[in-house]
């Protein structure tokens, strides 16, 4: 039986200010779990539920992650957007006003498919864009916004061009 995770709304802070940002992830940097870092189904969400549990968090530290579910990519909500993410280096500004996407694995290895980057534009990027008004360059990678200047985060195969592009091809109207 999967593990399932607590719901613990009184560990999350909630979102005081308009969303400016969305910031692209990947799992592997998060979870120290080798699972949550390979290219398999079967182990990668579980990984994060674990993950979940030994760091004693509220909520997985996204709000949706995009896993590869049998032949497509899916969305998948991990966190409502009302509550914030909590990113220690991430300058406070710009994280207490950020939606955060993570992209399941890890991209320091493989090459994102297209289709990857399509889902996440069509169903993911383009929505949060027209609810809150923002323009493809809001939209950041992680390693573009963190105080850490080793990290790679979302990988180093994750193009943020080929992300825009996709965002411009799906524009809601």
């Amino acid at each position: 039986m999967p593990t399932r995770i607590p719901l613990r709304p009184s560990l999350l802070k909630v979102r005081r200010q308009t969303v400016k940002w969305i910031i692209v992830h990947h799992t592997a940097e998060m979870y120290d779990n080798p699972e949550a870092r390979i290219d398999n189904p079967k182990f990668q969400v579980s990984a994060l539920a674990k993950g979940v549990l030994e760091k004693k968090q509220g909520d997985i530290n996204y709000h949706y992650v995009i896993d590869k579910i049998q032949n497509d990519y899916q969305p998948i909500i991990t966190r409502p957007f009302v509550y914030l993410c909590e990113w220690d280096d991430i300058e406070a500004n710009i994280n207490k006003r950020a939606i955060h996407v993570a992209i399941l694995g890890s991209y320091d290895f493989k090459v994102p498919e297209s289709r990857m980057y399509q889902v996440l534009a069509f169903r993911v990027l383009n929505p949060f864009m027209k609810m809150f008004n923002l323009s493809p360059n809001r939209i950041k990678l992680h390693r573009d916004v963190s105080s850490n200047t080793e990290l790679t985060c979302p990988g180093d195969f994750i193009d943020r061009g080929r992300i825009i592009a996709q965002v411009r091809r799906f524009v809601v109207k």
